[in-house]
């Protein structure tokens, strides 16, 4: 019996270690079945990427107890820390979110075989690249896994009008400029292995003891490098040329990822790199740097979604105009900087898919992306206005809703950081943000009714509830912060401890 329970103990022990590299492959191969699965059921064909995700939210919850002791999950250049667990739960969150809601969308669009099969399969990909980029420290790895998931992502974007059309020019100007992100990602990762002699980031602290002035240079370069490489991917302003065309002609499970997920996987690889290296570069002129970027993404973020019709345009800069806001916080350095910073990230993940989902809806059922052409649909479309209307205050950052605290948090962190002009464009960009999302609401869900809309009929599916989900979970965090504390405390604690 011993013998047994010692065997037992050891599998247990092994499959634990595994964990991370079980998670990064779930996704991968389930695409594999993908046609298979068609062959057998097509009804269970939809129902593929959900249930890989139900999988994977599995084994990602199974290292919670590990992660929040402090525990960290390494094996074959996979390395968990819980700055890349709180990623994972993002990803998890928007992933289930996203997959439900695939179900209904590709039934709305007609979508037919071979190319269901192929989105399913695409879509599985790309999360499975975007798992192995938030679950490595290694550079080298981060940077395949993320391109990986880059060019999927470029596919998935012309995926509904693949030959012509503005979806084909999207999808092709996000492939030319993610080249050129690409580029000074490599010459970044190239100059800090020239500088520190390793691509493990958390190695890269300790080796930064014995820097030589000319390394230390080495690391000043690679570091403007990836803000240019990854300031791309993470859509910040003056590299965001492809986000709004890419997000508003993107099926809109993929804008929902692409704003959920993919920006802010740049960010996590940026900060990473940031404070790693913080005590070696020339913090002086690279913070000003983060600053000036992060300012320069709220405002014109938040000025051009206030120039939008295009419902999905609007939400396209606002994502740029949040973005800001996680730069921001993570650029003072602090714990609280980093704290606020990380808790909008989950929040933005929670309310943007939320927002670009309810868009969605519309979408498929008025067939137009023009807010001037809705009006009056709070009655007919009474779960998706519920879903948008709290999600829309939730990104301006007003009580009792989750973006309030992360705001907060960050404008805290500006204060003790003695940076009160950056808080105050901060607090103007929100202003500004409340307004624009009213302006929206107004106009979508209150005024008149167009006759032509006057027999739309919403019910509860796979179209509403997943919104409807998020935008609940707006509402619980926002009335109970600690609940998302809790998941990002860990994760603040780990970056600063990079320093």
């Amino acid at each position: 019996m011993e013998d047994r329970k010692v065997a037992l103990v050891k599998i247990l022990s092994e499959v634990e270690n595994i964990l991370p590299l079980l998670v990064t492959l779930c996704p991968f191969a389930a695409a594999l079945f993908v046609p298979a699965v068609y062959k057998i059921s097509r009804r269970a064909l939809n129902w593929i990427p959900f249930i890989t995700m139900l999988v994977t939210a599995g084994l990602v919850l199974s290292m919670a107890p590990g992660i929040f002791v402090g525990e960290e999950y390494t094996y074959l250049g996979l390395h968990v820390t819980a700055f890349g667990y709180l990623m994972g739960i993002v990803t998890i969150i928007v992933g289930l979110a996203v997959t439900a809601y695939s179900t209904h969308y590709v039934r709305s669009r007609d979508i037919a075989e071979p190319w269901r099969s192929r989105f399913y399969m695409l879509m599985l990909v790309f999360m499975g690249g975007i798992l192995g980029t938030i679950f490595s420290t290694n550079l080298a790895i981060i940077f395949l896994f993320f391109e990986v998931s880059t060019i999927v992502s470029i596919v998935l974007v012309s995926f509904e009008k693949a030959k012509f059309g503005t979806a084909f020019e999207a999808g092709y100007k996000f492939y030319m400029l993610s080249g050129l992100g690409a580029m000074f990602t490599i010459i970044s990762i190239t100059l800090f292995y020239a500088a520190s002699g390793t691509l493990e980031l958390t190695d890269i602290s300790r080796s930064l003891l014995t820097l030589s002035p000319k390394s230390t240079r080495l690391l000043d370069y690679g570091f403007v490098c990836a803000i240019v490489g990854l300031g791309l991917k993470a859509g910040l302003v003056p590299f965001h040329a492809w986000l709004p065309d890419a997000h508003a002609e993107a099926p809109t499970p993929i804008s929902a990822i692409l704003s959920g997920v993919v920006v802010k996987t740049g960010a996590y690889v940026l900060f990473l790199i940031f404070f790693a290296s913080y005590g070696a570069i020339s913090l002086g002129k690279i913070v000003p740097i983060l600053y000036f970027l992060a300012i320069l993404s709220m405002l014109f973020g938040a000025f051009m979604a206030l120039a939008q019709t295009d419902i999905k345009r609007l939400l396209a800069y606002s994502t740029i105009s949040q973005m800001g806001y996680i730069v921001l916080g993570l650029s003072y350095g602090s714990s609280l900087g980093a704290e606020g910073s990380l808790l909008h990230i989950l929040n933005h993940s929670i309310f943007k898919v939320a927002l670009f989902l309810c868009a969605g809806n519309l979408i498929l059922q008025l067939r137009t992306r023009d807010i001037k052409m809705m009006g009056g649909l709070a009655k007919r479309m009474p779960l998706t206005a519920f879903s948008f209307i709290v999600a829309s205050l939730a990104m301006a950052g007003l009580p009792p809703f989750n973006g309030f605290w992360s705001k907060l948090l960050v404008y805290y962190a500006g204060i003790e950081q003695g940076q009160f002009v950056p808080t105050a464009f901060a607090i103007f960009a929100s202003c500004l943000t409340l307004a624009y999302m009213v302006r929206a609401t107004h106009t979508i869900f209150f005024g008149e009714l167009s006759p032509r809309h006057a027999d739309i009929n919403e019910k509860i599916d796979w179209s509403t509830i997943p919104p409807l989900a998020l935008s609940i979970l707006c509402i619980i965090i926002g009335i109970l912060p600690e609940v998302g504390l809790i998941i990002v405390r860990a994760a603040a604690q780990a970056l600063v401890a990079l320093i």
